[in-house]
């Protein structure tokens, strides 16, 4: 009688079980009691692509006197500066000169109606205020051999981009596309990398010198306290190993200078960086020399203690006689 009456129960409870579910999933919107699947992510994402360097030209500097004589031997008349009209809206400041040869503003057109282009007329240089001939390279694609063009200015690097739709590196990309990524690409074609990219890294060396080009939070030379009460701070806080807190309160409780925990560190921060110049380049001499003749004659190790120790205690008598 009692196995059947059991599993009757243990029925009648699933029967429940699933009414209190369904009831649940109505009421909620979402089935709460499915397992979650646990499947890996399988996205494409983009693999690390590191392109080669581009080609990088030299700019050859020219001297316009040399320029003007080599135009005089040619067509047997000098060049003429260039001749402006009265109402002209694009003047050459007589300051500028070509960056490229050194001709004075005489020979300087306002090539785009003074909107700050200019171009010489004894090298034919185009340039203008900002971008004038004075960097040092030119940055060509390494497929096309086209110039990159500058897209984006970051905080310490350059990225520049071939804009070439003949470029051999854009169209092998485009090539190798299948159906479907081709699909995604005219949906986002940012998520695809197909031209060639250059980055040109500005790095600022002057971290790395000796001297540390960070400054003190704290001008040690505008404290309150005087140069006693900050050696007594380092000495609890650095020698010691209190913590700034427990340094701010043995201050005031002891020596009744009221400070904060955070103007210790300050000064702590302030001292480290004056005091690194001198400890970084300190000669150190040792006072017991490193190569010691006594104890290459001993035969094991526990004698050559023996004897350095009997050294080190010697020298200690010395040094306080």
């Amino acid at each position: 009688m009692l196995p059947p009456l059991l599993t009757y129960l243990l029925e009648y409870i699933k029967y429940q079980d699933q009414i209190i579910r369904t009831l649940l999933t109505l009421l909620i919107g979402k089935n709460m009691f499915d397992k979650p699947t646990e499947k890996p992510v399988n996205k494409p994402y983009q693999k690390l692509q590191v392109d080669e360097l581009p080609i990088i030209e030299t700019l050859q500097k020219l001297d316009y006197q040399i320029l003007l004589k080599e135009y005089l031997e040619k067509n047997g008349k000098p060049l003429k500066p260039v001749q402006r009209r009265s109402n002209s809206k694009g003047k050459v400041p007589s300051s500028m000169k070509c960056p490229r040869c050194g001709a004075p503003s005489d020979y300087l057109y306002a090539n785009n109606g003074g909107k700050g282009q200019y171009q010489c007329k004894v090298c034919a240089c185009l340039f203008n205020k900002k971008n004038q001939y004075a960097k040092e390279a030119v940055l060509k694609c390494p497929h096309c051999s086209k110039t990159l063009e500058k897209i984006k200015e970051r905080k310490d690097f350059l990225v520049f981009k071939c804009k070439n739709n003949d470029c051999p590196y854009y169209k092998k990309k485009l090539q190798g596309m299948s159906k479907k990524e081709k699909k995604q690409f005219e949906k986002d074609p940012q998520s695809f990398k197909v031209r060639y990219i250059f980055r040109q890294f500005q790095i600022d060396y002057q971290p790395l010198a000796k001297h540390s080009p960070k400054k003190p939070k704290v001008d040690l030379s505008r404290l309150h306290v005087s140069p006693h009460t900050l050696g007594l701070i380092l000495t609890y806080h650095v020698n010691y190993g209190l913590s700034a807190r427990k340094t701010a309160a043995l201050m005031k409780d002891v020596h009744g200078v009221p400070i904060s925990h955070q103007s210790i560190l300050n000064d702590e921060n302030s001292v480290a960086l004056l005091l690194k110049p001198y400890v970084d380049q300190y000669p150190y001499e040792l006072s017991v020399p490193v190569v010691i003749p006594e104890l290459k004659e001993l035969p094991n190790m526990p004698a050559r203690w023996t004897k350095l120790i009997r050294l080190a205690q010697q020298w200690l008598v010395e040094q306080t006689v």
